[in-house]
């Protein structure tokens, strides 16, 4: 692809649009969903998203909160289906505050004037009021805390807020001095079940957070039960006696896979549903004919059922795709109808329509795409043995134009979290940018992704850049193995958990003539004191870094960087509080000083996910302006 075509190729997925958050109506009748953008235009400007309403036997789709620099998202249907609430930032970009449209009148109407931000809003199920979760207070006059700051004196908690719709006034339902990560409303909306966790930083608290469950009449907070590993998905049954969630080491806030528990309301020992699943559940919802749940299985998604008494499993559908933006959800109704977003390799993310009777999708909505410029990703599913025998998959995707026989170079794009899984996407961006330069790209799920059940995404507590990378390692053998990979030809890249495994991997071998290491931990020893989510580190490592430093320095990069000798781009954004600048910086400073080629590039208010427009075209073209320099052209 000519650098002119390249140049468009960027544009082109940087205005990509996506659906997310599909909402059907109790009647079944219309569906809202959200089409937004995956970077804002601006440091000055949110990310744009508006809600649509479709009407299903029609198709007719029509906005009903679209605004340019706007931010609508998590739309919510009310019990009786008149009703739509939605988050919106379209009074003050920086606070997203609870909106309501009436559709019958059309009249929108603003819930909330909260200095902060409000997030997870939930209906009871009488209609008559919602609950939210808010990280301020109800003093609108309240000035920022003075300087100096105090660490940990005013944690910013988020706490469960009940609107009354009739009387228009707030009362707060959880406890002041706990965070609350996440939360479900029981059907008969007598009760909430809650993750919460007194850590004075919220962004700790997460790994240890237990569940509670709390009386919203009476105000009494009765804890369920503790667990060793994170947990969330809190879904109650229907007769609201029992709630479930999912289980197991997981690496972040948000990104919840595993094992399937439930538990008695009154508290007990939780009884594992699924011991012995050979894939990874990743959402879940109790109805009255079982626990439906959406699932990673290797390189498949999969939506089922699990029967909540013996733990058994049936499959409602299963294929190469990605459903409902990462975590496999679909949004169900009582007439066995549900909605949901789908994307895959082939075509890319559209709403749908299922049944859960099973049978075939139906599609909704058709995004435009230039296929003469974005078509169809050639993609393999790969799977190859690990060192110690134990299986590894991950895809295999081919550059425009591929011949058989010929060998290629070769980019190991890895994967963060550790927790989390490539699965079938149609943008796919660094796989895009660089099999347009002729080059192939390995997608590998070692052992500490989702997709081969608890047991293999926790293979790598402990031991971080051990069986990990060397299933990714043995990844690459096998592509060589097979004349497909040019050995003199590879490079390596990855964000995060990623990132820390490309510098993890320089220092173990010289096999790769460049590397890319974006958001990067490189010293696990400084790391501890400085990062917001320490806890994760103590969560994979298994251990305390001041009780097994000798662990935590051995799987540093730092630790052993003087052997490195492959020439690296190390990028970061200024204000990641997951992955500090100064692990980086640290990276930087030894590669220069053993005159290794390198640059470090820090891209200002950036958080550990890139948001502005301009830093995501430059980093796309930093990426291959390095991978034609050191691989291409060295």
């Amino acid at each position: 692809m000519s650098d002119a075509n390249v140049e468009r190729l960027i544009e082109a997925m940087l205005d990509m649009p996506h659906y997310s958050e599909v909402q059907l109506s109790p009647d079944g009748r219309t569906i809202a969903f959200v089409l937004g953008k995956a970077n804002k235009a601006d440091q000055n400007t949110p990310i744009e998203k508006s809600i649509y309403l479709m009407d299903v036997a029609t198709r007719k789709q029509r906005p009903l909160a679209d605004a340019p620099s706007t931010t609508n998202d998590l739309p919510r249907w009310s019990p009786d289906g008149k009703k739509l609430t939605f988050l919106t930032n379209r009074a003050d970009f920086s606070e997203m505050q609870l909106c309501c449209a009436d559709l019958q009148t059309g009249e929108i109407q603003a819930l909330t004037d909260l200095r902060g931000s409000v997030d997870g809003p939930q209906w009871l199920s009488d209609g008559s009021g919602i609950t939210f979760l808010y990280d301020g207070n109800l003093d609108k006059d309240k000035q920022p805390e003075p300087d100096p700051l105090v660490i940990d004196a005013n944690p910013p908690f988020k706490r469960i807020w009940l609107l009354d719709l009739e009387r228009r006034d707030l009362r707060l339902l959880s406890p002041e001095s706990c965070h609350v990560f996440e939360y479900a409303l029981s059907p008969d909306g007598s009760k909430l079940a809650f993750l919460k966790s007194a850590h004075l930083n919220p962004h700790e608290g997460w790994y240890s957070a237990q569940l509670y469950v709390l009386n919203i009449k009476s105000g009494d907070v009765r804890p369920i039960c503790t667990m060793p590993h994170q947990m969330g998905r809190f879904t109650w049954s229907p007769d609201g006696a029992a709630i479930a969630f999912v289980s197991c080491v997981m690496s972040d806030e948000g990104s919840i896979a595993g094992d399937v528990y439930t538990i008695s309301a009154l508290g007990g020992k939780a009884r594992c549903l699924t011991p012995n699943l050979d894939h990874t559940v990743m959402w879940i919802d109790w109805r009255d004919e079982g626990i439906l749940y959406g699932a990673r299985h290797i390189e498949s998604t999969l939506i089922g059922w699990i029967d909540p008494q013996s733990g058994s499993t049936e499959t409602i559908s299963k294929g190469l795709v990605t459903i409902g933006e990462h975590t496999q959800r679909v949004h169900a109704i009582n007439k066995r109808t549900f909605a949901a977003v789908r994307e895959s390799f082939d075509e890319p993310s559209n709403v749908y329509l299922g049944s859960l009777d099973g049978g075939e999708w139906q599609r909704l909505t058709d995004i435009s795409v230039d296929s003469n410029l974005m078509p169809p990703l050639q993609v393999d599913n790969k799977e190859w043995e690990g060192k110690d025998g134990k299986p590894v998959q991950g895809f295999l995707v081919y550059p425009p134009n591929y011949e058989a026989g010929k060998r290629y170079p070769l980019f190991i794009h890895v994967h963060g979290g550790p927790s989390l899984s490539y699965s079938p996407r149609y943008v796919n961006s660094w796989e895009r940018l660089i099999t347009s330069r002729g080059c192939l790209v390995l997608m590998p799920n070692p052992r500490g992704s989702w997709g081969r059940g608890a047991a293999y995404q926790s293979a790598n507590v402990g031991d971080l850049g051990g069986g990990d990378w060397q299933d990714i390692n043995a990844g690459i053998d096998c592509l060589v193995d097979e004349g497909l990979a040019d050995p003199e030809r590879l490079a390596i890249g990855g964000w995060s958990y990623g990132g820390y495994l490309v510098t993890w991997a320089v220092t173990q071998t010289d096999r790769f003539r460049c590397a890319i290491a974006g958001a990067s931990i490189t010293n696990y020893e400084s790391n501890y004191g400085v990062v917001k989510n320490r806890e994760w580190q103590t969560t994979l490592f298994g251990s305390m870094v001041y009780d097994d430093i000798e662990l935590h320095r051995s799987r540093s990069p730092m630790t052993h960087v003087k052997k490195v000798k492959t020439p690296t781009l190390l990028v970061h954004g200024e204000r990641d509080i997951l992955a500090p600048t100064e692990q980086s910086i640290e990276f930087y400073v030894a590669l220069k000083h053993f005159n290794v080629p390198t640059q470090l590039v820090i891209y200002p208010r950036e958080p550990h996910g890139f948001q502005e427009r301009a830093h995501q075209r430059d980093l796309y073209q930093r990426i291959v302006s390095w991978i034609d320099r050191y691989l291409l052209n060295p």
